[in-house]
């Protein structure tokens, strides 16, 4: 039972953190958690938002015994109630962690590592043109947020299941939007899927954010210069590296009190996220953004 009580209370100690009642360098953090958590910090600050209330939960506990060591396996679930501006929103997010008990005392809690994503091993075939009635569709924007709130920390059994599944995520909240599924059953060509098989731009990153740049694909998209030009169900895709290759998608899902969007995201489960990622564990300072904007009428 002691490893309980160790584990309640760094749980505790979290979530006073982001209330200010704890010190984030007494809890049993590795460097680039810390960092995490006060880039966040920093982050609500330059915005001049505050958290007013926060819940940490953890869900799905497993434990196992690895020498002197108590290993906790478990998905954190934070919840904040963030104040910007005079009016408020919820952000949440889920994420997999790994505790380690030694002695009674916890003595570290990092993220789980990911599985390595699926790559893009083949340049994508020309003739990529859908059809004109294939593109011709009217996007409801609505559905695909509705879509992307409801499945945010969950995993639709009526689409593929993907290990690194931000990219099949926001493929299926575009679908739910209305967006016509073409190319099948050649995996460089179009945007599609079936159960057992789909395209590279179905769950690849750097693929998805190819073909939201093609003028003739079938998901319709335009490229904006900022953030703030984008609106509940257009897309944001992600270069953590700088290096020119898209690591990342979301789908914007709401507005914040000074017009930024806020967005839901798979791998790390996010609910309206502050859309900048200046927490997450991948963020460098050479990070580069595309904003898309679904058209609503092809």
């Amino acid at each position: 039972m002691d490893w309980k009580n160790a584990f309640q209370n760094h749980l505790t100690m979290l979530g006073d953190y982001w209330v200010g009642n704890a010190d984030p360098h007494k809890m049993a953090l590795a460097p680039e958690e810390l960092k995490r958590l006060m880039n966040k910090t920093k982050a609500l600050n330059d915005q001049q938002a505050e958290i007013e209330h926060a819940v940490v939960q953890a869900q799905n506990v497993q434990t196992k015994d690895k020498r002197e060591d108590l290993v906790i396996d478990y998905s954190l679930h934070t919840q904040w109630l963030i104040k910007k501006q005079n009016d408020f929103f919820l952000e949440e997010r889920l994420e997999d962690r790994q505790a380690v008990v030694r002695s009674s005392r916890l003595v570290s809690d990092t993220l789980a590592p990911l599985a390595a994503g699926e790559e893009q091993p083949l340049p994508r075939e020309s003739g990529d043109l859908a059809p004109a009635d294939v593109r011709s569709r009217s996007y409801d924007r609505l559905a695909a947020v509705r879509y992307a709130d409801l499945w945010w920390n969950r995993r639709n059994p009526h689409y593929p299941i993907v290990s690194d599944d931000c990219t099949n995520f926001i493929s299926q909240c575009l679908h739910e939007g209305g967006i016509r599924m073409w190319g099948n059953p050649i995996r460089n060509r179009g945007w599609w899927q079936v159960q057992t098989n789909w395209s590279f731009s179905w769950t690849v990153a750097n693929s998805l954010c190819m073909y939201l740049s093609k003028p003739d694909g079938v998901i319709g998209a335009i490229e904006r210069a900022q953030a703030s030009e984008l609106v509940p169900g257009d897309v944001i895709c992600y270069d953590f590296e700088g290096d020119g290759r898209w690591n990342h998608n979301t789908m914007v899902t709401a507005m914040d009190a000074s017009g930024e969007p806020l967005v839901n995201a798979h791998t790390y489960d996010a609910y309206h996220r502050p859309w900048p990622y200046t927490d997450s564990p991948a963020y460098t300072a050479n990070i580069r953004y595309k904003f898309f904007h679904i058209k609503d009428h092809v």
